[in-house]
């Protein structure tokens, strides 16, 4: 550090302590990259699981029901839906909670009956509901059927020697089968004879009635502590007279990949900011040690410990703020090219990349605030008395 004249600004001071320390400040320049660099990469690819797992458990279909109050959740697993119904508003209803932690809704109306001598679940759907205020893309499973169509599940296609374009005769009425379902590898999906929802209101004798509700839950908040239970009150809030029933495994499995993938971006980011705050300090350590007879010279001559310890603070920050700038960039650069992203093109949002840069800043400050305390804190006088190396 070159002793000051009176011609020279704080900022030529500034300058000149980095140039002088240009190796020193190339380092700490290097932690902070690498810092933030690692932490943006990461995050990148934990959005991009996330969304990944988002898609993947969309794709594999809703992962509540919602039926009557009163009805036996253990007939409906044996296939037998004849009990209570609920009125088909119900699904608008739903779609107009602004609190609801659930977005799809699909009422339907399901009967098990007998076509040619097979057991079918004839199950009447309109196309998806979603909540008030969003646009969601149509679920996989939800379907809009035309009246007189019937969609066929492939169990119950197979069993009925059925293809498409041939006709089916349902309670009375014929319908012409004009899609064949993928299998889904359950039942009773595998057995569902999809056609609309009036129509199977006409054919079971009750108009405006559904008796269950297909939902998907997929705006979780991860600090959730029973997931099931806070889904189930939001939607009990609107409709106290139904009961929620979660499919656990397809419920669960998106929320407890979010936990995961949050906490071991946590994990990762406390270890490298263990790990550059000990290089910055270190660092910062080494350049004070360096300097402290400059230092106890202009504490000498009557610079104020305040305006020395603005000098390293600024250069603190300086370089850190062009350290996060170009660990910002470097991290997304290499999420970008690398192809360990291929997964999905969700990205952190930018707005959560330019928050790095003054929480790295004032953190860099932080970290190197000891280091210099600790020589502004001598006296001049001591220092002077030391041995020039």
């Amino acid at each position: 550090m070159t002793f000051p004249t009176k011609t020279l600004s704080f900022h030529h001071m500034l300058l000149r302590e980095m140039w002088h320390s240009r190796w020193n400040t190339l380092a700490c320049i290097l932690v902070i990259t690498a810092a933030v660099g690692l932490y943006v990469t990461l995050s990148d690819m934990g959005a991009a699981s996330v969304d990944a797992t988002r898609v993947l458990m969309k794709e594999m279909g809703f992962n509540l029901q919602v039926i009557p109050n009163n009805a036996d959740l253990a007939r409906y697993q044996a296939l037998d839906y004849d009990g209570p119904d609920m009125p088909e508003s119900y699904v608008e209803n739903l779609a107009a909670g602004s609190r609801i932690m659930a977005q799809h809704f699909v009422g339907k109306l399901q009967h098990t009956t007998e076509i040619s001598g097979y057991k079918v679940v004839l199950t009447g759907v309109l196309g998806q509901t979603v909540r008030t205020g969003t646009t969601k893309a149509p679920m996989p499973t939800s379907y809009v059927i035309p009246r007189g169509e019937a969609f066929m599940g492939a169990a119950a296609a197979r069993s009925l020697k059925t293809n498409v374009g041939e006709k089916v005769v349902i309670l009375g009425r014929e319908f012409s089968i004009t899609r064949i379902l993928p299998e889904y590898g359950a039942i009773p999906e595998d057995i569902r004879v999809f056609i609309h929802l009036r129509e199977a209101q006409e054919l079971l004798e009750r108009p405006g009635r559904i008796n269950a509700i297909d939902a998907l839950a997929c705006q979780c908040p991860v600090d959730a502590k029973d997931i099931v239970t806070q889904v189930r009150e939001s939607i009990e809030a609107i409709l106290p007279d139904v009961q929620v029933e979660p499919y656990y495994s397809l419920l669960l499995a998106r929320h407890n990949q979010r936990i995961m993938m949050e906490r071991i971006q946590l994990a990762i980011l406390v270890g490298a900011l263990i790990v550059a705050a000990a290089a910055l300090w270190g660092l910062t350590y080494q350049n004070v040690s360096a300097r402290r007879h400059e230092i106890g010279v202009l504490r000498a001559l009557g610079f104020s410990d305040i305006r020395i310890l603005i000098l390293f603070l600024e250069k603190t920050a300086l370089y850190a703020l062009v350290a996060a700038m170009s660990g910002c960039f470097a991290g997304r650069a290499f999420t970008i090219f690398s192809g360990l992203n291929p997964i999905s093109p969700v990205l952190t949002p930018i707005p959560a990349l330019l928050f790095l840069l003054p929480i790295t800043t004032l953190a860099a400050m932080l970290f190197c605030l000891p280091p210099v305390m600790g020589v502004l804190l001598r006296d001049p006088a001591d220092i002077l008395g030391e041995t020039l190396p």
